[in-house]
């Protein structure tokens, strides 16, 4: 089960703090998409850089332009991109195709698809070749729900491409979730916004490794 820590709305100063503080503890460094509004793409090199041993996804979710957003992306460094579960699935081969070309991986997020939809989509979207396919709860959005259910749902349709969850994860509701065997766990601000960030991603270490 591997661990992926989301920077949003955070400085790139502040990200480096806290992603160094921890780079030991995760295999991924999402830059997410807020950050990706704010911040240039030399920001992925940076952070490649002083991360090194750790995969940096950059969180575009592309819905438009495929090919050239991916490749963006890649050619800046990062290792992963994510591509709208909603979009074309031409737009979605589109971004495979590219992350083929470059030795990276893509993740399809998710959001928006309907639980009753989840297992159709989930395997239409193996088919295309996803690395990773990503149940998403958005916080924002109230009434959103657990992603147990779509979590139980994916694991159960798809054999090929890794499951991933994200959305507003605590310590409290990781509890909940890894019963279920995630391949990627995303979190941003509970490690981001703690008081001690190491200490909140140690013990979320703790409870991904007891569940294996």
């Amino acid at each position: 089960m591997e661990l992926q820590l989301a920077l949003d709305v955070i400085t790139t100063e502040k990200g480096m703090e806290v992603a160094k503080a921890v780079g030991d503890l995760i295999n991924i460094l999402e830059l997410g998409t807020p950050f990706a509004f704010t911040y240039p793409l030399a920001a992925i090199g940076e952070f490649k850089d002083a991360l090194p041993g750790v995969r940096i996804l950059a969180d575009y979710k592309i819905m438009d332009g495929g090919s050239p957003i991916a490749r963006m992306a890649f050619d800046a460094g990062a290792d992963i991109t994510t591509v709208s579960a909603r979009t074309w699935d031409g737009t979605i081969a589109e971004v495979i195709r590219e992350a083929r070309a470059k030795g990276a991986q893509v993740l399809v997020d998710m959001m928006g698809v309907p639980d009753n939809e989840m297992a159709r989509r989930g395997r239409e979207i193996e088919a295309l070749g996803a690395d990773y396919i990503c149940v998403h709860r958005a916080v924002s959005v109230k009434g959103a729900g657990s992603p147990e259910r779509p979590l139980r749902t994916l694991r159960d349709t798809v054999g090929g491409a890794k499951i991933a969850v994200a959305g507003g994860i605590t310590l409290k509701t990781l509890e909940k979730i890894v019963p279920h065997r995630p391949d990627l766990v995303i979190v941003g601000g509970a490690i981001t916004n703690a008081a001690d960030p190491r200490a909140v991603a140690v013990a979320m270490r703790g409870i991904m490794e007891g569940a294996t």
